[in-house]
């Protein structure tokens, strides 16, 4: 039990004022001489807490050195994974067999960290002097269902300026896709590109021994900057990325965007972006973001006169049901490239097929395996030709139409619903589509889903030219009002209106 302070203050009051022996104070203050002896020449005060070294046994040295090589041989591992103190329990206690409590390592883990922390070093840039990137993680609604994204986050260090584009993965090809985007977004290039490692460009090695991947060169060298990778478990290296994962996911996806597809939620995220630009203020610096940002886009390289669109291509050849694979799914072809080998150009989003250097049709990317892509025109041909196919034709049943001759089709109860399909898919080959579509969208909002009907709406919103303005004839009569003038004339001398006669 530690002293009270003001028996502390009298023991000293007495023993250096007083100038009274130990053994009269212990009397007076009725303590003990020994507390006396320790508090009268202020050696100590009463909230001094005694030092205790711990006890040290041979088994927890032992110990000790296996947690401090488990620990050096996981320093290097990405933050999300680095071996935690459970970890290290669970491997001395199952692999080592040491009998010891999942506490005491926790607490030598914890007090190996105090003693180790993890700091870095501010660092300073000047303007345009670098672009430092990352890559992350985070969770959107898209058309009402819940999707994982991936975010691709660059950010310019000298104005604190970010930007974020989203993709459905990391693909190299979305990797590269980011770049542009970013440049496109800051209206210029800065002289370097800072790292974490990432694998979307670097083949082997990290920090200085890294091997670029060929694409990623030629894309160095289109926009004409250096790229620096930092070194494994120094994020210090770049300093500013390593927040702007984290500020990213506040600014853009807090609270869960709901949005329809990807090409909404990147003008969302990018409208965003730009607000923080032009809103926010970086503690501690006199100009905000926009005005440094503003500042900093005269320093930045042009960007060079033609947009590379980074894309993959492969040579594929199309299946007998038209179709060709990528990514474990499916995407139609038009009839024409049947049995032909054909060119994808894969991008993010979208994957074209050429065939001879012409380009035939575009699909929408799918965002899963085995979202199989089947359009409904490319089969008309085949469907033609075996009609008895038509009505359990996978084309026509799970295939991707606009959203007019899918409200269409729901509504239409007629039993040859697939053929009236067809011809109005027919008939899509020589109107013009929007047009078609305005029609189908009258009919089936008429309560009406039949072909007759769309071509009803067609005649309508076919409009009738004249030659010149038509001219109307029309036939004038003059009314003789002296008629009136005798029927007045009658009723004043007392006649009846029904007993006059009139000539015509």
């Amino acid at each position: 039990m530690s002293l009270d302070n003001e028996v502390y203050r009298k023991i000293r009051y007495l023993y250096s004022v007083e100038k009274l022996s130990q053994r009269k104070i212990a009397s007076i203050l009725n303590v003990g001489r020994k507390t006396v002896q320790k508090y009268c020449e202020g050696a100590t005060t009463p909230d001094d807490r005694k030092k205790r070294e711990p006890v040290i046994n041979e088994l927890y040295e032992k110990v000790v050195v296996e947690i401090n090589k488990l620990i050096e041989e996981n320093k290097d591992n990405p933050k999300k994974q680095r071996i935690s103190a459970k970890n290290i329990w669970n491997i001395l206690r199952k692999e080592k067999g040491y009998n010891i409590g999942e506490s005491t390592i926790r607490r030598y883990v914890h007090e190996f960290k105090s003693k180790n922390p993890n700091v870095y070093i501010p660092l300073d840039f000047d303007p345009a002097e670098a672009m430092q990137i990352d890559w992350g993680d985070t969770t959107v609604y898209i058309s009402g269902q819940k999707t994982k994204v991936s975010i691709f986050c660059a950010i310019l260090p000298h104005s604190n300026a970010p930007f974020v584009a989203v993709f459905p993965d990391k693909t190299f090809i979305s990797f590269l896709t980011g770049h542009v985007m970013s440049f496109e977004f800051f209206g210029g290039v800065p002289r370097k590109c800072i790292y974490d490692n990432l694998k979307s460009a670097v083949l082997s090695g990290s920090g200085t021994s890294a091997v670029k991947q060929e694409e990623f060169k030629k894309l160095e060298s289109h926009y004409a900057f250096e790229s620096v990778f930092c070194n494994r478990a120094a994020g210090w290296e770049k300093g500013a990325t390593e927040n702007l994962v984290a500020t990213a996911r506040k600014i853009a996806f807090v609270p869960i965007s709901h949005v329809k597809d990807f090409k909404e939620l990147q003008a969302m995220v990018t409208s965003k972006c730009i607000e923080y630009c032009e809103l926010h203020r970086i503690r501690g610096r006199k100009l905000s973001v926009k005005e440094m940002l503003k500042a900093e886009r005269n320093h930045l390289t042009p960007l060079p006169l033609k947009v590379l669109q980074p894309a993959t291509a492969f040579l594929v050849n199309v299946n007998t049901d038209l179709t060709v694979w990528n990514n474990a799914t499916k995407y139609s072809v038009p009839y024409a490239l049947a049995n032909k080998t054909v060119t994808l150009m894969v991008s993010p989003f979208t994957i074209d097929v050429y065939y001879m250097g012409d380009h035939y049709y575009t699909h929408r990317k799918a965002t899963q395996k085995g979202e199989h892509q089947y359009i409904p025109d490319h089969y008309l041909e085949i469907l033609l030709q075996k009609p008895r196919a038509i009505h359990n034709a996978l084309p026509l049943k799970k295939g991707i139409l606009p959203i007019e001759l899918q409200n269409f089709m729901k509504f239409c109860k007629l039993k040859n619903k697939n053929e009236v399909l067809i011809k109005i898919l027919l008939l899509a080959r020589e109107i013009d589509n929007k047009k078609l579509l305005w029609a189908v969208k009258q009919a089936f909002e008429s309560g009406v889903s039949t072909y007759e009907m769309v071509c009803f709406y067609l005649d309508m919103a076919t409009p009738i030219h004249f030659d010149s303005e038509p001219i109307i004839e029309t036939e004038v009569r003059i009314v003789d009002l002296g008629d009136y003038d005798k029927l007045i004339r009658n009723v004043e001398l007392g006649g009846s209106e029904n007993e006059q006669n009139y000539d015509e």
